[in-house]
């Protein structure tokens, strides 16, 4: 039955081929999206992403190349079965891969190592191409094929990687990671996938109806008891989404009906995961058997009726399950403990004597006594605002208050092949959650931070970065300083590629304000270094370069100055 008419539908909303266009961003996919992005283009190496069956490392794999795709300096090769049967039949087809033509005839496995590292040196240093090898189904590499690509780890220039490998796997490549420390050690993202919340469980079925309408109204074919029951079903995993909401929808066309219900999800749930529907009756026998003899185990505690009717003592029950009472202190039966007079016993023969009127019974005393101190916590020190004087000198711990200086650094504007992640890095020196967290929050009218239109103007927070200096004083040469973030932005995209890599160190001084230093990646341990550095550099670069060794009053630095920088001597 085609339900696409039915429905409205244009095509099929959760068919389980991984289609990008269904691609729900999704909190999870988005960060490990954006890290791998990164990565790549910083040319850091090799990127692992794990994650269960099922839980979208696919469809992940597919929009990382759609993506990839959109620049023309990105070239990536997928291999969606790794299991090869030796090495030279890995390193042939990697070489046919890369190059598009077969490698020489009868090439010994280390002329086809060199004939990948020629390309790969070619490509990434002559033509300035970003190579990436995407594996998928990385559990089934064999162990000589991790071998092999560690050694194209080592294909590499001063500055990055000449190969990217991003591999996607399941839960028990961790294992093989775990048995060869030396790849492990290689690995420079290693993001773990979860399932979906809620939220984006709900969120993702929503927006699957919607890429698949025709025109009309909006769908609401499932009821929320029936989204709560789909999340519950399938704990989060997508694929199994998609496979219960595919099977209700078939199942609401047959029965004529309009609506996907609580019941409805729940009779397609035991249908298509039939171990859990076992596995559920046998939680709930477990949890009624236990609740009756809890039930029993509280009645013989409290009476014990049944002893008459039991061929056994009753009250050996009751002393097996329950914990013994402890006497109380004015409890007669407590013996010496007990404290006060001791009440006169009548004797056992003829009745107690009524007393004419009711004696008042004093409460009785607890057996212990609990004296409750409040202990007031000492305050917590929060930390302040990383403020660093750059000097020989101690370093004072005092900041300046938060109103000196402004709470946004400036704007830029969005321009093509530009992502927030990379704009990010730029300005702050790293990438991280917290940064990308307060860049989203300043910026209200980005809805999705995965599709930012180009021409957008992107606001830049004022986060002060931790300051961390070295042990001993060393030098920047810095080439060009600017009063807004715009500007120095600008010369860092207008900067030319083939002299030595700058990077932007946004400050603030009580004198000068927010200034945007452009200095060169590499720092000196030396001054006569940095200034030959200086020296070598071109005019137009070099115009209004000079070296910097301290700053003379208290700066908050945006981003650090020592991070990611090696010494030069």
């Amino acid at each position: 039955m085609d339900y696409f008419s039915v429905l409205n539908l244009n095509k099929e909303p959760f068919s389980n081929s991984p289609d990008p266009d269904f691609f729900y961003h999704s909190r999870e996919h988005v960060d490990c999206l954006q890290k791998l992005e990164l990565s790549i283009l910083l040319r850091r190496g090799l990127n692992v992403i794990i994650g269960d069956v099922g839980t979208g490392k696919t469809t992940l794999c597919r929009q990382l190349i759609r993506k990839l795709s959109k620049g023309k300096a990105v070239e990536t090769h997928l291999v969606l079965d790794p299991h090869f049967a030796d090495a030279s039949e890995f390193l042939f087809t990697t070489a046919k891969m890369f190059t598009g033509n077969r490698p020489p005839k009868g090439s010994n496995n280390w002329q086809l190592r060199e004939y990948i590292k020629q390309y790969l040196y070619r490509s990434g240093v002559d033509q300035e191409k970003t190579t990436v090898l995407i594996i998928d189904e990385g559990q089934k590499i064999p162990v000589f094929c991790l071998e092999i690509l560690r050694e194209f780890l080592n294909y590499e220039t001063n500055e990055y990687k000449l190969l990217q490998i991003v591999i996607f796997a399941q839960k028990e490549f961790e294992k093989t990671i775990q048995k060869h420390p030396n790849f492990a050690d290689r690995i420079n993202l290693y993001h773990h996938l979860k399932p979906l919340s809620f939220s984006d469980t709900r969120s993702m079925i929503k927006f699957r109806l919607e890429q698949s309408r025709g025109s009309g109204k909006r769908l609401d074919l499932f009821t929320l008891p029936a989204l709560a029951s789909i999340y519950r079903a399938t704990e989060g995993y997508p694929r199994k989404i998609i496979n219960l909401c595919h099977q209700s929808i078939l199942a609401m066309i047959i029965q004529n009906r309009t609506t996907i219900r609580y019941f409805l999800v729940r009779s397609c749930a035991r249908r298509l995961f039939p171990h859990q529907s076992r596995r559920a009756k046998k939680l709930i026998a477990t949890a009624v058997i236990a609740g009756c003899l809890a039930a029993i185990l509280l009645f013989l505690g409290t009476s014990n009726p049944l002893k008459a009717y039991l061929p056994w003592d009753a009250g050996g029950i009751k002393t097996a399950f329950l914990p013994k009472e402890k006497p109380l202190a004015n409890n007669p039966a407590a013996g010496p403990t007990s404290t006060g007079p001791k009440p006169q016993i009548p004797p056992a023969a003829g009745p107690l004597p009524m007393p004419s009127e009711p004696t008042p019974v004093p409460s009785p005393e607890p057996p212990f006594a609990v004296e409750v101190q409040t202990e007031v916590p000492p305050p917590v020190k929060t930390e302040a605002a990383a403020v660093v004087e750059i000097q020989s000198d101690p370093i004072e711990d005092s900041s300046p208050t938060m109103d000196t200086y402004a709470e946004v650094l400036g704007s830029v504007i969005l321009r093509p092949n530009e992502t927030l992640s990379a704009i990010i890095q730029k300005i702050y020196g790293s990438y991280n959650s917290k940064y990308f967290k307060s860049l989203i929050f300043a910026n209200p009218a980005i809805e999705d931070p995965d599709r930012v239109d180009v021409g957008q103007t992107i606001d830049l927070p004022a986060i002060p970065a931790r300051v961390k200096p070295l042990a001993k004083k060393i030098w920047w040469v810095q080439v060009e300083e600017k009063d807004s973030l715009a500007d120095a932005y600008d010369y860092v995209r207008s900067y030319p590629r083939k002299s030595p890599p700058v990077r932007l160190i946004p400050y603030w001084t009580s004198k000068a304000g927010t200034k945007f230093a452009v200095v060169l990646k590499k720092y000196f341990s030396s001054e006569d270094a940095a200034r030959r550095q200086l020296e070598e550099l071109t005019p137009n670069v070099s115009s209004a370069g000079k070296i910097i060794s301290l700053w003379n009053e208290k700066a908050v630095f945006f981003a650090d100055p020592f991070l990611g920088g090696s010494q030069k001597n």
